[in-house]
C-alpha cells in the first residue's frame, strides 16, 4: 500500500472548514490569526532605544522597520508603547538593538514574562553551534536566550540574517530579500509567544496516576521503553539542556529564566504518547441527530446537550454530528529523558474531561515535579481529531476503519521530534500535511488549530482518493514533526530513523556512500 493521498489539501479551505471547531475543542474562544497576513495585521512592534550603534545595526533596524510595515504590521514609538506605570502594554513586540547593560534590557519593562515577545538585533556572527548537530543547535539556542533574555535573537550579517527561536528553529534569510524573510519566518514566530499552558486552564491532580495499574500496562510500558531505545539509537530525540549548564549575566537573570520556564530545570524537546482506547459512536448525518443537537450545532461547532458533547464536522460534502467522549492520553512527562523512559516516574495522564484540560501526575512523585507540556494543546487536539476521524470511518467506510479499530484496541500513538522527513513522505496508509503552514512555534494556539484542520483535511483527501487512513504526519515548519496514528511508538521511531535525513542511520549511510 502507498501513503494516503493528501495532495488536494488547501490550507485556506481546511482552516475555514475546521478551524472554529479546533478552537472550541481546546477552549480557545475566538480564533487567533491563522494566515500570515492576519498575523501581521495583528502585530504591534516597538523599538527600544538602542543599546549599541554600528552602521550595520542602524541599517538593520531601519530595514526591519520597513519590512514590518510592508507586511502590514504596526510600528509604534517606544514611549507610546508604555503604560502610565512605565511598563509595556501587553502584546507589543519589542526590538532591542545591540547588547546592552543588564539593567537596561527590555525584559525589565515587562509587566508579565508571557505577554511581550522580545527580539534583539546583534552585529555578530551566528554562534558556531547553530551549524552543528541537533543537540548542538538546541544547546546553543538555549544559551543565547538565557544570556540575552529575549525570545528571538537575530544575528545580522552582511549577506544573511540568522534568527533562532525557543522551539529550536534556526531561521536564515538573505539581506537583499528581507521582506520575504520577515513576512514568512519572523512574523509567525512573533505572533504568539512560546509559553506553557496557563495554570488556570489546567486541572492538575497530583499523584493521581499509577501507570503500571492500567489495563495493558506492561505492553504499553514495553513500547515506551523500546521506543526510547530506538530514539536514542537514531539520535533524533534531543536531550535535556540543563539550566545549571548555562551562562547568565547575574543571579537575577537566572531567576528570570527559571520563572519564564515555569520553574523547570531546563529545556527538552519531543514527546511520546499513547491514546487510551475508546470505542467511538459512528458519525451521524447532521439531520439524523437528536433535534436539540441539530438546533445547537446550527449556532456553534461544538455543543454540550444533556451532558454530552457533540461536534459539527463537514466532510465529503456533508454535515455530520459526532458525539465527542472525554479523551485521555498517556504521555512522557515534560522534561524527562525520552530516550530512557521510566514508566513509574516519567509517564503522566492527560485528558480533555468535560472540555477541561486535566493533568494527572505519577503516584509517589513530589508535588510539582510534573508540569503540563508546552505541546499540550497539540497533543490533545490530535487525540480529539483521532476520535472524529474514527467516528467518520465507522459510518463512511465501516469495512475499512483502521484508525477507529486502533482507537478501540490498543490506542493510536503520537511521536514528536524536532526533525523532518522529505515533503509528502508518510508510512503506508498515513497522510502528510502541514509543510505549507505558517511556521508558528510550539505551544501556540495556532499549532493546535493547524493540527486538527490538517488531520481532517488529510482524511478527507484520502477518502476522496479511496485510500485507507491510519493516521497522519503533521509537519510543523521550523518546529518539527508529529507522527500520529495506528503505529507503535517503537515502529514510529524506527520509521523516523529511516526517513529523517538527520538521523544517525541516515547520516552514516550518507557518509558510507
Amino acid at each position: 500500500m502507498r501513503p494516503a493521498s493528501a495532495s488536494k489539501i488547501d490550507f485556506a479551505d481546511a482552516i475555514a472548514a475546521h478551524g472554529p471547531l479546533a478552537g472550541a475543542l481546546v477552549g480557545l474562544g475566538a480564533l487567533p490569526p491563522l494566515r500570515i497576513a492576519d498575523m501581521a495585521a495583528a502585530l504591534e512592534v516597538t523599538f527600544l532605544p538602542p543599546h549599541a550603534r554600528t552602521r550595520r545595526l542602524e541599517e538593520a533596524a531601519e530595514a526591519l522597520r520597513r519590512s514590518l510595515l510592508a507586511a502590514g504590521a504596526t510600528v509604534t514609538a517606544f514611549e507610546d508603547a508604555l503604560r502610565p506605570d512605565g511598563k509595556l502594554r501587553p502584546g507589543v513586540v519589542v526590538v532591542e538593538q545591540g547588547e546592552g547593560a543588564s539593567e537596561n534590557l527590555a525584559i525589565h519593562h515587562l509587566a508579565s514574562l508571557y505577554q511581550n515577545p522580545l527580539v534583539i538585533l546583534l552585529d555578530a556572527p551566528a554562534p558556531a553551534g547553530l551549524d552543528g548537530g541537533p543537540q548542538d543547535v538546541l544547546d546553543a539556542i538555549v544559551g543565547q536566550l538565557a544570556w540575552h533574555l529575549v525570545h528571538l535573537p537575530v544575528f545580522v550579517g552582511e549577506d544573511e540574517w540568522t534568527a533562532c527561536t525557543m522551539n529550536g528553529a534556526v531561521l536564515r534569510g538573505a539581506t537583499d530579500d528581507l521582506d520575504a524573510f520577515v513576512a514568512r519566518s519572523l512574523i509567525p514566530k512573533l505572533t504568539a509567544q512560546v509559553a506553557p499552558p496557563r495554570r488556570d486552564v489546567v486541572t492538575v491532580r497530583e499523584g493521581a496516576f499509577a501507570p503500571l495499574h492500567l489495563p495493558g500496562a506492561r505492553a504499553m510500558a514495553d513500547d515506551f521503553a523500546a521506543a526510547g531505545a530506538a530514539w536514542a539509537e537514531n539520535g533524533l530525540m534531543l536531550a535535556h539542556t540543563s539550566l545549571d549548564a548555562l551562562a547568565y549575566r547575574d543571579r537575577h537573570a537566572r531567576r528570570i529564566v527559571a520563572a519564564y520556564l515555569d520553574q523547570r530545570t531546563g529545556m527538552s524537546y519531543g514527546f511520546l504518547l499513547r491514546q487510551l482506547p475508546v470505542d467511538v459512536s459512528p458519525a451521524l448525518p447532521r439531520a439524523d441527530a437528536p433535534a436539540d443537537v441539530v438546533e445547537a450545532l446550527a449556532h456553534a461547532p461544538l455543543v454540550r446537550v444533556e451532558g454530552e458533547a457533540w461536534a459539527g464536522v463537514t466532510v465529503a460534502g456533508q454535515e455530520w454530528a459526532i458525539p465527542v467522549p472525554d479523551v485521555w492520553v498517556v504521555s512522557t512527562r515534560s522534561g524527562c529523558k525520552k530516550t530512557e523512559v521510566d514508566p513509574a516516574r516519567d509517564l503522566v495522564r492527560m485528558g480533555l474531561e468535560n472540555g477541561r484540560i486535566v493533568l494527572e501526575t505519577p503516584a509517589g512523585m513530589p508535588a510539582g515535579s510534573a508540569r503540563p507540556s508546552y505541546d499540550t494543546l497539540v497533543m490533545l487536539t490530535h487525540a480529539v481529531g483521532n476520535v472524529l476521524v474514527s467516528a467518520l470511518q465507522r459510518t463512511l467506510t465501516p469495512e475499512s476503519a483502521p484508525l477507529a479499530d486502533a482507537l478501540a484496541g490498543e490506542g493510536p500513538t503520537a511521536s514528536h521530534w524536532h526533525g523532518y522527513v522529505p515533503e509528502g513522505t508518510a508510512p503506508e496508509e498515513f497522510a502528510s500535511h502541514g509543510a505549507a503552514n505558517p511556521p508558528v512555534s510550539c505551544s501556540t494556539p495556532q499549532s493546535a488549530v493547524y493540527a486538527l484542520a490538517g488531520k481532517l483535511a488529510a482524511y478527507e483527501a484520502a477518502l476522496s482518493a479511496g485510500d485507507p487512513f491510519q493516521g497522519d504526519v503533521h509537519v510543523e515548519p521550523h518546529h518539527g514533526t508529529n507522527l500520529v496514528g495506528a503505529i507503535s511508538l517503537e515502529d514510529a521511531a524506527r520509521w523516523a530513523a529511516v526517513h529523517d535525513p538527520a538521523s544517525a542511520a541516515s547520516t552514516a549511510a550518507q557518509k558510507a556512500a
